[in-house]
């Protein structure tokens, strides 16, 4: 059976991951590997703008070792795509030329448009009811280490899509003064989080019943 084999690597903002898939015309697409390695570049990222060069041969590592595990697989081809951490790194143009000339991976920066678009497909391409399921008032929710990312269908449409900037390594960083001291950490999150979400409430879902999340 003809069959290619394709590496996706996700250059993110807590942890660097690679999915490797086996695609043929009889069988669709089937997952035969996953890999995941920690390795927080929006803490930088989030805090001084910057990904400084320790992280950035920390991520050349795991490049280099991803691309050992490719060619075990022999890989026909692959796509590495990178989302917020790197796109809002002030020197991620200096560092992308880098890491390519040292690993020979080239990355690719989503714009929060493209990652989206991504995102929705890769669930409609996953749920045969998908079309069906966003008749109703649909909620998808993406909450990553930079922000959470709310996406309201209705009627076959997209109402609306907004990113908040409270994902859980912002979040992390905001309360890393007080944790030691706060008996109620939680609390603190939510009220954190609350804060973010009033407007966004009162503006879309006001008077709209979410029937899916």
């Amino acid at each position: 059976m003809a069959y290619t084999t394709f590496a996706a690597i996700d250059v993110g903002s807590y942890e660097i991951g690679m999915k490797i898939f086996e695609l043929s015309k009889n069988r669709g697409m089937r997952e035969i590997d996953s890999i995941r390695h920690r390795l927080e570049l929006g803490r930088e990222a989030y805090t001084t703008g910057k990904i400084s060069m320790e992280k950035v041969e920390n991520l050349c590592q795991l490049l280099m070792s991803y691309k050992t595990i490719m060619e075990g697989y022999q890989v026909d081809d692959y796509r590495a795509c990178a989302t917020s951490a790197v796109r809002e790194a002030k020197n991620s143009l200096i560092l992308l030329d880098y890491i390519e000339k040292r690993t020979g991976v080239h990355i690719e920066v989503l714009s929060n448009s493209e990652q989206r678009f991504l995102d929705y497909k890769s669930i409609a391409s996953r749920e045969n009811e998908f079309n069906k399921i966003i008749q109703k008032g649909t909620a998808i929710i993406d909450v990553g280490g930079g922000s959470v990312q709310f996406s309201l269908f209705d009627k076959d449409s997209l109402v609306t899509t907004q990113n908040i900037r409270i994902g859980n390594l912002r979040i992390r960083e905001k309360l890393a003064g007080v944790e030691k001291n706060a008996a109620h950490v939680e609390n603190l999150i939510e009220e954190l989080v609350n804060n973010d979400l009033v407007s966004f409430k009162k503006m879309y879902l006001k008077e709209r019943e979410i029937t899916n999340l």
